[in-house]
């Protein structure tokens, strides 16, 4: 197409798009780079509304053969998983603790663990979600470094999609 159009311009749109995954990346390490998760390696997983076991998730065939590998009974230690979530996922439906939230209160209940695991200042929580936080933090801190937390977000379009001779 560029040889017939050199001035073309290809615009894309995707209407739940990783822009913001993106750019934290970019915070964090300087560049857009993807998080590719260990989970292979990993004791204890906590989700945050990321359902990750889906088809849609990008590296999702990867994380599917990953995770079942340490999901068997008879291969040994098997990784517990914790997910916490606003609608039942394919992720969910897989977690040995799973607690339902509304949308809006999960980055309080994120804030809330980093703040437990000494990463950031936060606020306390009540009720269930205090209660499976308190589990969470003491599997993640005995499981330190062999641990995953996955939290995934999704922004507004980017652009259009047409091709502009």
């Amino acid at each position: 197409m560029l040889k017939l159009y050199p001035q073309a311009k290809w615009h894309v749109y995707e209407p739940i798009n990783r822009d913001n995954v993106l750019e934290g990346a970019k915070l964090a390490f300087g560049q857009p780079v993807e998080t590719q998760y260990k989970l292979e390696n990993a004791d204890v997983i906590l989700s945050l509304d990321a359902d990750f076991l889906y088809a849609g998730f990008p590296g999702f065939t990867r994380y599917a053969r990953d995770f079942a590998k340490r999901r068997d009974p008879d291969a040994g230690n098997m990784s517990r998983l914790y997910v916490v979530e606003s609608t039942m996922s394919s992720t969910g439906a897989k977690a040995d603790h799973r607690l339902p939230l509304p949308a809006s209160q999960i980055e309080t209940l994120a804030r809330a663990l980093a703040s437990e695991l000494g990463i950031a200042s936060g606020g306390g929580l009540q009720g269930k979600m205090a209660e499976h936080l308190a589990a969470v933090v003491r599997d993640l801190q005995a499981h330190r470094g062999s641990s995953v937390v996955i939290r995934e977000t999704i922004s507004r379009p980017r652009s259009m999609p047409w091709l502009t001779p």
